[in-house]
Order: structure tokens, then sequence, then C-alpha cells
């Protein structure tokens, strides 16, 4: 009986102290220890070595009461500093009181000399300011010949101030950034709410130029197409038949009728047709007319492929050079 007690009392210092140390060797590969060999069939989910699962519990248990201390410390440093923060506020409204106390002072005077009493000057009456001239306007993108803009019903001025809003605008085009193709101050493109029924049946909104006070240039229903050439030069377009097919701001495929018109000299040059409508895109790659000392700005297609390229020279004017087309 003796022998047996010691045996088992024996066991359970064994098992004792195997709780307490790591099995990381081989023989106990059925646990699973940090300090096991790489590669061992350690794997996850196997038992957990009962020092390993020890240790994690001590740093759980840790982490809590840290925890636990850097909140309570929080909280007094918050409390500390709340007292301050109304001490000093307290502190500050008593000073701003201080100075603010009006102290009365009783002064007897002697009787003043008729002569020496003014009469108070009449108030000035303002005059309500009004737009002063040559403000350029900024809006949306002017080189774009896509007439989708950004829903904005106003304009502003170089500093940002708005200069003109409508809410009968449902879009404005004007200068932007750093006004490379040089917008003519004091007007700008705007998209009208207001709509225009084509002979198919369907509606366009009505484009127009509009000045300081809001004016309209044109007043035209017709017109739904606007856009910025360079300097003061416009296009405008209408279709009574149909829709303009605009392509990604860069080209427009059917216009019916096409006007290049000069806000300053309020000449027209009117495009001939072509079949019963006009293909307008921006002029691209011609480096040699640019060697000439013509800026490209807008390129006129031809069913037969012919092109007109309508260039700016060196004096403003609008000089146009044909290209004969491949086909």
């Amino acid at each position: 009986m003796k022998n047996f007690l010691n045996t088992i009392l024996l066991l359970f210092l064994v098992q004792l102290a195997n709780a307490q140390s790591h099995v990381a060797k081989s023989e106990y590969a059925r646990y699973n220890c940090r300090f096991a060999p790489k590669g061992w069939n350690n794997a996850e989910g196997k038992l957990m070595c009962p020092a390993c699962a020890k240790e994690n519990e001590d740093a759980r248990k840790k982490k809590i009461a840290d925890d636990k201390a850097a909140d309570e410390a929080a909280k007094i440093r918050n409390a500390k500093l709340k007292a301050e923060n109304e001490a000093n506020f307290k502190k500050k409204q008593a000073e701003n009181a201080e100075k603010n106390k009006v102290t009365e002072v009783h002064v007897a005077m002697g009787k003043m000399p008729a002569t020496a009493v003014k009469k108070p000057e009449p108030p000035v009456k303002k005059v309500p300011s009004k737009p002063s001239k040559d403000i350029l306007f900024f809006a949306d993108y002017p080189g774009s010949m896509s007439m989708s803009g950004k829903n904005l019903n106003y304009f502003l001025n170089e500093n940002g101030d708005t200069v003109l809003k409508s809410k009968d605008y449902g879009s404005t085009f004007a200068a932007f950034g750093d006004n490379k193709n040089n917008f003519p101050k004091n007007i700008g493109i705007v998209i009208l709410k207001e709509e225009n029924t084509l002979t198919n049946g369907k509606t366009r909104n009505v484009a127009d130029i509009v000045d300081l006070k809001g004016k309209r240039l044109f007043n035209d229903k017709s017109i739904s197409t606007i856009f910025h050439l360079m300097n003061d030069y416009f296009v405008i377009g209408r279709s009574k038949d149909f829709g303009e097919d605009s392509s990604w701001g860069y080209n427009y495929r059917r216009i019916q009728e096409v006007d290049i018109y000069n806000v300053k000299t309020k000449k027209t040059i009117t495009l001939d047709k072509d079949r019963s409508r006009v293909e307008l895109y921006l002029a691209f790659d011609h480096h040699k007319l640019e060697d000439e000392g013509l800026k490209p700005v807008l390129s006129r297609r031809y069913s037969n492929y012919d092109e007109d390229i309508y260039c700016i020279d060196a004096a403003g004017e609008l000089v146009v050079k044909r290209f004969q087309g491949s086909r």
C-alpha cells in the first residue's frame, strides 16, 4: 500500500513538473509549443503546451491590468486638464469684465458759447456699387467643344467673387486656368434652361453669350451650340432638324448651320453646308502651319475628305488653309 501511494505521488510530481516546463522535444510532438524545432510536427490544433498556455494567460491578465491602469491615468489627466481649462476660462472672463467696466465721471462744465456748438453733418448717401468693366469671367473649360458643363449657374471673377448668377442658367463656360486661348473679358457662354423643340420632336437647350449684366447677345432660340476658338472668335451652331452629335468634347459630326463669329468686330463667317451638315474637329497635328506662324484652332472636314484648317495668324486674324483629302 505504501509503495502504491509513493508511485501515485511520484506520477503527480512528474505531471506537475511537465506542466511548468515547455515540451518542445520530439517525443512530445502532440503538444503545440513555441520552442518546438522548426518544421517539426507541432501544427496548430494540437494540444497546447502547458507552459505556453500559462505564459499566454499571464500575458493576457497583465495586458488587462495595464490597460485598466492606463485608462485610470487618462481619466485623472483629463479631469485635471478640464479643471485647469475651466479655471483659465473663468480667469479670462473676470479679466474681460474688469476691462469693460465703465467708470462714471461727473464733470461740471461751464456754459458753452452758442457759436461753439456745431451742427451735426448730414449722413453721406451711399451709392450702390456697379460692376466694373474689364472683368474676366471664369467658369468651365473654354476650349472644350462639348456643351455638357458642371451645372454651374454663375460666373466668377479673378478673385473668386461671384459676378453674375441666374436661376435661368443650366451651365456656364468662360476662362479657365491660365486662359491659354485668351477668352474675351466681360462675357461668358451660358446653356439656358430654356429649350427649343426640333422638327423631329426632340428638344435642345438654348445657348447664348451674356455680358456683365446678363444681357443676351444673340437671343436666338435656334442656337444650341457655342464654343470658344481663340481670342474674340466663337463657333455658333444651329440645328433645327436633329441634335448635334458631339464626341468627347473634340468634335461635332453634324451641325446644320455653323457660323464663326467675332464678338469684337461683330463679323460673321458662315460655313457652307456639305450634305446638309457640317463636321467640325479640334485641329491636331498641323506642325507645318505652326512653323508658318499660324495657330490651328479648328478643322472642318468634307464628305470627300478635303479639310479646311482655320488658323489664327500673328495679327489675330482668321486664316483658312485647304488640304486635299486622301480619297
